[in-house]
């Protein structure tokens, strides 16, 4: 139970540090588009912060996998769930930031993308176990 907490709580550090990192470099290169007092509403901005959050998503979830052992999928599914429950208070705190299809897709996203780097992590411990 400790390793999964663990795993749980490594995930979303990691999540963390990496989305606040991106969007401080990502303010820092494109100052004409993104004001970090008011809202940012360039689609091309938008979307590569929806794809980076799936990016960190799935990585966090493998991370989240490997250091909470077998079987992963709990673990994985648990982080899922707090990262979706903090992602809806971060939004809805920001919803008057972006359009209302920001906060939907990337919203819609992070339980799939992390539990898909989740299974990533739990097949490639299977190939290695059988290999």
């Amino acid at each position: 139970m400790g390793r999964a907490i663990g795993a749980v709580v490594v995930a979303f550090l990691l999540w963390t540090v990496l989305w606040l990192g991106f969007a401080a470099a990502m303010r820092a290169a494109l100052p004409d588009l993104i004001d970090p007092a008011g809202p940012v509403t360039h689609r091309g901005v938008l979307l590569g912060y929806i794809t980076y959050s799936v990016v960190i998503s799935a990585l966090a979830g493998y991370v989240c996998a490997a250091v909470g052992g077998a079987p992963a999928k709990g673990t994985v599914r648990v982080f899922a769930l707090v990262l979706l429950v903090v992602g809806i208070g971060v939004e809805v705190s920001a919803w008057a930031l972006t359009p209302a299809w920001y906060h939907l897709v990337f919203l819609a996203l992070l339980m799939p993308a992390t539990m898909w780097g989740g299974r990533r992590r739990e097949r490639r411990a299977d190939s290695a176990a059988v290999a």
